[in-house]
């Protein structure tokens, strides 16, 4: 698509960041204000959904392929914490402190005086939920949700926890508005559920923009005991060599994913019913690669190789965007909140220039994408974000591999001494932007930094825990942590 590109076009950054921070974008349609929901799967692979061929039924995900458009060339971050950062500001993970993701008891967070969508879209009146997990921040108040421009929120603050505990290790994490709630049930089913409850509530005299990112089909691998079952037979009688526990690791996952999209159907549902589906966006994306593999491309979660980092993006807008359209221009997840803005008809007039560039004729017209780089990590950022890594054009530098992502997307031939002033360019302008990146919050364990302990994720909620909360966790079984220790210390396991 893009071809040989020259030296020029390699060294010569567009400016477009200091022009969008006081454009409102043009071209967005014309009507009423649209709602926008926006979907997040979480470290999916990209050959498991059926819209991709895979072998789960994703019925209600392949319907918003179908009648949408699916972009074939959409790239995120290596891990969770950056993609979400990078969506909600604009701006790449270097500039808004998020580099790193934010890890288990951690105290750091998204830089505060980062715009969010939220903030963005409340200013141009839209009512804003969040529904699911948000990863930006765990633990101040300044970093949670509905101090980052959310209306409403429901769901996890952190990485991870048990799909029916809602707790990670002994840590409990499952909120509504700033409270820590009691809810049993499934975590993916209740994250739809609770999507619809909001829908029916809503008064859509005022549009409304949902976040709802799911935490399926992230570990740990817990699933609903009858979609486990049916997967586990497909998994049994499938060919090949696969030891038990890679067949049950499959199962689980695939039975996590058929799930989500269970839950997915229940909001479609609840959008048709209210009669909005047509006056509402949809939108449909990954964070980052699935673990272990994502063909046709290498790598997975960690990795900043395509299958790392390019992942699965459908639109769907009934008679707004073409159904069963694919496009291959290069969009990347910053690009959502300019795109996003101009449908809504909010401003880009902010403190903070972005990185995103308006991408809605690509997405409705299949016009040339006005993206031409795309900046995967720098050197030096946190390991687990993946080698240096950034795209110009056709050529991607990966580490000390060049490779040309046109021709070999799987990257499997490192060109670089076939192109050393390639190389060297990419190499230097990756330089240039370490120059640019923010300084980030401090991480620090939680546990070190307070006299209470910790019960529940939220410092304000773990300073006044609920009666139920303390009795709770400790009929908790024990962790695989506690069961460790205990048998270092020649117990039975037992607490």
């Amino acid at each position: 698509m893009y071809g040989t590109i020259s030296m020029r076009a390699i060294l010569t950054y567009p400016i477009i960041s200091a022009a969008l921070a006081c454009l409102s974008l043009q071209g967005a349609p014309k009507g009423a204000k649209p709602n926008i929901v926006v979907i997040l799967a979480d470290d999916m692979n990209r050959h498991h959904p059926g819209f991709n061929g895979g072998p789960v039924s994703t019925p209600n995900l392949d319907r918003l392929a179908r009648k949408g458009t699916r972009m074939t060339q959409f790239y995120v971050h290596a891990v969770c914490s950056p993609t979400r950062a990078a969506f909600l500001t604009g701006r790449y993970p270097f500039r808004n402190g998020m580099e790193e993701r934010s890890h288990g008891n951690d105290v750091a967070g998204m830089l505060t005086d980062e715009r969010t969508l939220a903030d963005a879209f409340g200013e141009a009146g839209y009512y804003t939920a969040i529904v699911g997990k948000w990863h930006l921040g765990n633990w101040y108040k300044r970093h949670l949700p509905m101090q980052r421009g959310f209306d409403y929120q429901y769901g996890l603050y952190g990485a991870l926890i048990g799909y029916y505990t809602k707790c990670r290790e002994r840590y409990y994490d499952w909120h509504r508005n700033g409270q820590v709630l009691r809810e049993e049930g499934y975590s993916t089913e209740l994250i739809g559920r609770e999507f619809v409850k909001v829908v029916k509530a809503h008064n859509f005299d005022k549009p409304f923009f949902a976040y709802v990112p799911f935490n399926a089909v992230h570990g740990p691998n817990e699933a609903p005991p009858e979609l486990l079952k049916k997967y586990t037979a497909l998994v049994e009688n499938r060919p090949g060599k696969q030891s038990p526990s890679e067949k049950q690791f499959d199962a689980t996952k695939y039975a996590m994913l058929e799930s989500m999209d269970q839950a997915v159907g229940t909001m479609i549902t609840a959008l048709k019913e209210r009669g909005v589906l047509d006056n509402t966006l949809i939108v449909f994306f990954n964070d980052n690669g699935g673990r272990k593999s994502n063909p046709p491309f290498r790598g997975g979660k960690g990795d900043t190789l395509e299958g790392g980092v390019r992942v699965p993006c459908i639109f769907h807008w009934p008679g707004k965007i073409r159904a069963n359209q694919s496009v291959d221009g290069m969009m990347h997840v910053v690009d959502l909140y300019p795109t996003l803005l101009g449908i809504g008809g909010g401003s880009l007039r902010q403190k903070l220039p972005i990185d995103g560039v308006d991408m809605w004729k690509t997405i409705t017209m299949g016009k040339a994408s006005p993206r031409s780089e795309v900046v995967h990590a720098l050197p030096g950022e946190n390991a687990d974000t993946g080698v240096m890594s950034i795209r110009r054009g056709s050529y991607k530098l990966v580490g000390e591999a060049l490779f040309n992502i046109e021709k070999d997307p799987a990257e499997t031939t490192d060109i670089a001494d076939a192109h050393p002033e390639v190389y060297k360019a990419l190499h230097q302008r990756l330089i240039h932007l370490v120059a640019k990146r923010r300084t980030p919050e401090t991480h620090k364990n939680i546990t070190r930094t307070i006299e209470q302990p910790l019960l529940v994720f939220g410092k304000d909620e773990n300073a006044n825990p609920p009666n139920w909360l303390p009795p709770y966790l400790k009929a908790l079984p024990p962790t695989k942590r506690e069961l460790k220790n205990s048998k270092r210390k020649g117990g039975g396991g037992s607490k």
